[in-house]
């Protein structure tokens, strides 16, 4: 496969950054009596960056800042949201102790296997770190004793969080309160891969032997119906990196059976042996596909049709989506000989989609009553 020439984004900043930088803000303006101007963060990698905090108050025993989103050029859904915090000195708490609190628009953990309390506010570990920091160089650069409440809120979260996946993995009422490195960086497979290797820990948790793997949501629909008993948690999904998310299971040892489904066009890519499906890096190979069809067993004419594809889904137009075309069972199969390699020994069903005529799996069976 070709690899397309990506060009350099803008890095951002993760909720959890934000979240250390309000904090900071907020407390520098319940110490001192006055907002400051802009406040400087400690990343977890040793830099510092500044940010400026908005819609500061300061109401006798408590103060709330917030700090605006920037996910740079990441398609984040939290981008240019405002994240805030609400701090209250308390004298009975040790020096430098923080209690985080739950506020508007963030989630409640219902789950077990984030790393955090069920039942409390849903801001990972890294962040509470970072909140924590941030609080203790400003009480100790004014000589500030005790600890510290901190309310984290993220006004409108609850309504963007019906857009993410969060009620699967046990987040309920709002978003969670993330980051690992501090910083966004655009499509970052290491920000995915956590998210991913979150959804897993759920998924163990629950004792989720069978797993179901697919694209996005589109793709888990189609799904679906052949697996009424799995719960939510069994269902991920893998984005364009299949074979990182693969590998991921490798030291899963609960898990017994895993099914794996991948659209058409992607299927092209993943059977050349490609891990990455996104086409922002791997262009259509129109050469590797007219000669899966050649080997397929075809004739010049679709082979030469096959190699002039401007469009992968429309394959279906010169061989039509059914198991019983060699074409479709041997780019099934392949996908599945790539998948397999990624994995440990376990049971392997890979389905090769297509939204409008269903789908085929690697054995050749085509069941078409369940296209959406």
């Amino acid at each position: 496969m070709r690899k397309r020439t990506v060009r350099s984004m803008k890095t951002g900043f993760t909720t959890g950054t934000c979240a250390a930088a309000a904090a900071r803000a907020a407390l520098h303006t319940l110490v001192t009596g006055t907002s400051p101007p802009e406040v400087e963060l400690g990343l977890p990698d040793g830099s510092r960056f500044r940010f400026v905090p908005e819609e500061c108050e300061f109401s006798g025993s408590t103060a709330r800042c917030c700090v605006r989103k920037d996910a740079g050029d990441d398609p984040d859904v939290t981008d240019g949201m405002l994240v805030c915090c609400r701090v209250q000195l308390d004298t009975s708490l040790q020096d430098g102790e923080v209690l985080f609190f739950r506020g508007e628009g963030v989630g409640l953990v219902t789950l077990p296997g984030l790393g955090i309390e069920v039942g409390g506010p849903a801001i990972n570990p890294v962040p509470r770190a970072m909140v924590r920091q941030a609080v203790a160089e400003v009480m100790k650069d004014h000589g500030v004793k005790g600890g510290v409440n901190v309310t984290v809120s993220i006004p409108g979260g609850e309504e963007i969080a019906r857009k993410t996946l969060n009620e699967r993995v046990g987040v309920t009422g709002g978003l969670s309160i993330i980051g690992t490195s501090g910083r966004v960086i655009p499509y970052s497979e290491e920000a995915y891969l956590e998210s991913v290797a979150r959804m897993l820990r759920v998924a163990r948790h629950a004792c989720c032997g069978e797993l179901v793997l697919t694209a996005g949501v589109r793709s888990e629909q189609l799904l679906r119906p052949l697996f009424p008993s799995l719960p939510d948690t069994a269902f991920l999904h893998y984005g364009n990196r299949i074979g990182s998310v693969l590998k991921l299971l490798r030291d899963e040892e609960l898990v017994r059976r895993v099914t794996v489904g991948v659209m058409l066009a992607k299927a092209t890519k993943l059977a050349a042996g490609e891990p990455d499906l996104s086409s922002r890096t791997v262009e259509l190979d129109r050469e590797f596909i007219s000669s899966l069809v050649r080997d397929a067993g075809y004739g010049e004419d679709i082979i030469s049709r096959a190699g002039r594809l401007q469009l992968v889904r429309s394959l279906v137009d010169i061989i039509p989506f059914s198991a019983n075309e060699p074409f479709y069972r041997l780019l099934a199969e392949r996908c599945w000989g790539v998948c397999s390699s990624f994995l440990p020994p376990v049971e392997l069903r890979f389905v090769l989609l297509s939204m409008e005529n269903g789908f085929i799996d690697h054995d050749g069976v085509v069941c078409r009553d369940i296209a959406l």
